[in-house]
């Protein structure tokens, strides 16, 4: 386990606890193994408990189930918050409703930490945890532990503090992201609307073109049928040995057949290639994801023709990438992201599962690579910088684990030489 330090110092943290009043709680003198309970945490933990142990909807369900609010439609998300963190405070029946609550949803937390003991036995659960993104369930196995220590307990609360000020500022991030997506969206829709009706115009073209030659293939197979009568009379004919100006007469007509027959299969050819013209075109264009709006919508404009569907997408050019880090049910779907763009991706858990000692061959293995700073341990952060700057492979760090961070980065990346190349 990486050595993680303090987001905030022990000092620092005492002091800004003193100057609002709050003081950490005093170690209970309880039975061995037995955990404090949410009334029995003194001074500021319970505001980070109720905020990141429990959702807004579990608080009004437990409102709801205890009576406490009366009519919760009264009160905003906030107002919940704060009455229930004062409830917390003493022992009464909304504090035990929590208490229950907490110990049924975090259960298996709290039975992993129950044989822990000691400030480096319980740091390293917290900082696996942090690693994992299980920080509810383990922040309610510590802080009511039976042998947390007032430095465990500091550390893991200003951890949850940094933790709560990194996330507003992403969620800030995050609303100019989905307003200007909102734009794009619509410019995308009215460019699609204008591409369907210029469709729908080429396929009554094609509807009126494939209604002529569908008349003149069934007068090719009344000449069919024609030659094939006419195939038996010369029959009949041969059997009957003619005169010499029969036999004439024979040559000729089979002249006639073979290009009444050449006409016929080459109105054949031309009919099954305007039918699967149309087919093509009556097919409901592929939906784009809207990230890159641009890419988007060449591939919407260029869908009628089939060789040119992908035009759009960012070439790799069979590129090898690294990810590190990063949550397993997002490694798939980045994965098949960019198969679709003729590379691959090859995967490094940040050293939770995978060995270490893999990641310095994988970096050699590896054309460019990607790790969000949010899901992946410090310690295999540095080890990546190094291993690429000794090898001069390029690395981008990511904003967040989501898919689509990955994608916006691999777009901006993989733009330049996608131009170079053309």
């Amino acid at each position: 386990m990486s050595e993680r330090r303090p987001l905030v110092s022990l000092s620092v943290l005492k002091s800004a606890m003193a100057s609002e009043g709050f003081e950490l709680a005093p170690l209970a003198r309880r039975d061995a193994g037995a955990r404090r309970r949410i009334w029995e945490i003194v001074g500021a933990s319970h505001c980070s408990i109720v905020g990141t142990c429990l959702t807004i909807a579990e608080l009004r369900k437990i409102a709801r189930r205890t009576g406490f609010l009366g009519d919760e439609t009264r009160f905003n998300d906030y107002q919940v918050h704060g009455l229930f963190v004062e409830k917390m405070h003493d022992e009464n029946v909304v504090s035990r409703a929590v208490q229950k609550h907490l110990d049924a949803r975090y259960e298996g937390a709290i039975r992993k930490a129950k044989a822990l003991d000691g400030e480096e036995a319980l740091l390293a659960y917290w900082e696996s945890a942090i690693d994992n993104g299980f920080v509810p369930g383990a922040y309610w196995a510590l802080i009511g532990h039976p042998r947390l220590t007032p430095g465990v307990e500091t550390r893991i609360f200003g951890d949850i503090h940094m933790m709560s000020h990194l996330s507003g500022a992403a969620h800030r991030g995050d609303a100019r992201e989905v307003a200007e997506a909102r734009r794009e969206k619509a410019e995308i829709a009215r460019r699609l609307a204008s591409v369907i009706a210029e469709r729908n115009d080429e396929l009554t073209v094609l509807r009126d073109e494939i209604a002529r030659l569908g008349a003149e293939l069934r007068e090719a197979r009344a000449l069919a049928a024609e030659c094939e009568s006419l195939r038996r009379e010369i029959d009949a004919l041969r059997a009957e040995e003619r005169s010499d100006e029969m036999l004439r007469e024979l040559a000729a007509l089979r002249r006639a057949h073979a290009d009444l027959r050449e006409d016929h299969e080459r109105l054949e050819r031309r009919y099954e290639r305007l039918k699967a013209k149309e087919a093509r075109s009556l097919a409901p264009p592929a939906s784009r994801s809207l990230a890159p709006p641009l890419a988007s919508e060449i591939a919407v404009a260029a869908a009628p023709i089939a060789d040119e569907e992908r035009e759009g997408e960012t070439d790799l050019c069979g590129r090898c990438l690294l990810y590190v880090g990063g949550r397993p049910r997002t490694v798939c779907r980045l994965q098949r992201f960019v198969e679709q763009r003729n590379g691959s991706l090859i995967h490094h858990d940040g050293g939770m599962e995978d060995s270490r000692a893999m990641l310095s061959e994988l970096v050699r293995r590896a054309d460019a690579v990607f790790f969000p700073v949010d899901c992946v341990s410090h310690r295999a952060v540095g080890a990546v910088k190094s291993l690429c700057e000794s090898h001069g492979i390029p690395y981008c760090p990511l904003r967040s684990a989501s898919a689509s961070a990955f994608e916006r980065a691999i777009e901006t990346l993989a733009g330049p030489a996608a131009e170079a190349q053309r």
